[in-house]
């Protein structure tokens, strides 16, 4: 938690990390408990979303309205990379976040944590009310300005959220399990 109450979007790139690692159900909950014991009660509802791959309820209609084609050209932007650099790291690693967490680690490795997940949900809101002539320009310009403060573990995960690959395996059931673990 960082010291204006937030929490930073690092403790929610590394719960990803560690979900992603999980064998079982039972230890997808326990991780994801202590995600949610490290959460200020005001960002629960925004962290368990983030969990779900979803910047807000389902019900609400959020659409970002970013191809991985289009994220991948904020990762160009991002890291300076050539598209072609970009193209054949997307190839190898076979994710867009793995890719650009690679192409990061060698140009900032070092970058210290800095997003919320405050700021990170505004910009994805943001992304996804950009309409009308202009509209993709302004979409790249904010996820790669979002790249550009993130970490390279950050920048895996925002990438798979924009594109919808969090491919967390958490629903909701798992979340009022954890929910429960911390609070009942």
């Amino acid at each position: 938690m960082s010291e204006d109450g937030g929490v930073e979007y690092e403790v929610v790139a590394e719960a990803y990390r560690d979900l992603e690692q999980a064998s079982g159900r039972l230890m997808l909950i326990d991780r994801l408990a202590t995600l949610l014991a490290q959460t200020p009660e005001e960002l629960l509802p925004t962290v368990c979303y983030l969990c779900q791959g979803l910047v807000a309820p389902e019900f609400a209609g959020v659409d970002l309205g970013l191809a991985e084609k289009l994220a991948a050209r904020a990762v160009v932007t991002a890291t300076g990379a050539e598209p072609d650099e970009v193209i054949a790291a997307v190839r190898e690693a076979g994710d867009l976040g793995q890719a650009a967490e690679q192409l990061l680690a060698a140009t900032a490795a070092d970058r210290k944590a800095s997003l919320q997940v405050a700021a990170v949900v505004d910009t994805m809101h943001e992304i996804a009310r950009s309409e009308g002539p202009g509209s993709l320009g302004r979409k790249l310009d904010l996820l790669a300005g979002l790249l550009a403060l993130a970490t390279p573990l950050e920048a895996r995960y925002v990438l798979r959220l924009v594109t919808g690959n969090l491919r967390l395996g958490i629903g909701t059931p798992t979340i009022l399990d954890a929910l429960a673990q911390v609070y009942a």
